[in-house]
């Protein structure tokens, strides 16, 4: 049984040269050749391939030291807009320099950038709202008009009115939900808000209300049935200026606002 698993299959592999035909010592050496040529091939596709990875780690090294000494804005913005592109680490370190050297804006704002570049904007006006939009990468003032819709409060020039009360009071307070009550350990609670209401100091002087077409800046207690606060021409503005220089009514120091939590 031996010599004939021999014939049909060849001898073992670890058998002497000394006991192996020409035949099978030819079948053993190109079994060999074939492996050493396999296993060469797979040495070179290891060299390669740590060859790419080696590269590939110096440039994430590259990669942390720019975002490290660099003070680029919105970095998470430019990061994340390669990530969804699909860029390589050297396409992101490309775009890190272009960020660093202000050559490249990162795109894809938020919510949170559209409202910083709002405050800006109210704030200081459109020269510091510009001043950050090109050296911190928010929105311009422009773009975060059109992303913010706010809605102000009307402002009373006299004691307030009903009207511009309930106004107030529906833009601080919006409409509850259909069920106010929620359920805690198997109680039910009733959700409720808190309004407190205090005066902060003012610049005393006249200002003019665009909305309502009413100067503002007069003390609403000395300046009711005294003067009219409707700037319909400048004959108002002038009555006005006189009343106080007469000291018949003066210009208002604190102003009442209302918190809600």
């Amino acid at each position: 049984m031996g010599v004939r698993h021999r014939a049909e299959n060849g001898a073992h592999e670890k058998t002497p040269w000394a006991y192996l035909g020409p035949a099978h010592m030819y079948a053993a050496l190109t079994k060999k050749t074939a492996e050493v040529r396999t296993l060469k091939l797979k040495a070179l596709n290891t060299l390669s391939s740590l060859g790419v990875r080696n590269r590939h780690i110096d440039a994430w090294k590259r990669l942390s030291i720019a975002t490290s000494q660099e003070n680029i804005p919105r970095i998470r913005s430019l990061l994340a807009a390669a990530h969804r592109a699909g860029s390589s680490v050297f396409g992101i370190i490309e775009k890190v320099g272009k960020a660093a050297q202000r050559a490249h804006t990162p795109r894809g704002y938020e919510e949170a950038d559209y409202k910083l570049g709002y405050l800006m904007y109210k704030i200081g006006g459109r020269a510091p709202a510009d001043i950050a939009h090109r050296a911190l990468g928010i929105p311009s003032a422009d773009t975060s008009k059109r992303h913010i819709s706010t809605f102000p409060l009307i402002s009373s020039a006299k004691f307030p009115t009903s009207a511009e009360l309930r106004s107030n009071i529906s833009l601080c307070y919006p409409a509850p939900s259909p069920s106010p009550t929620s359920t805690i350990n198997g109680r039910q609670v009733i959700k409720g808000m808190t309004m407190q209401t205090d005066e902060i100091k003012l610049q005393e002087r006249l200002r003019w209300d665009p909305r309502t077409n009413q100067i503002l800046g007069v003390c609403r207690e000395h300046s009711a049935g005294r003067c009219s606060l409707d700037f319909l021409s400048a004959h108002q503005a002038d009555a006005l200026l006189e009343c106080l220089k007469s000291k018949t009514v003066h210009l208002a120091t604190e102003v009442s606002f209302i918190i809600n939590t």
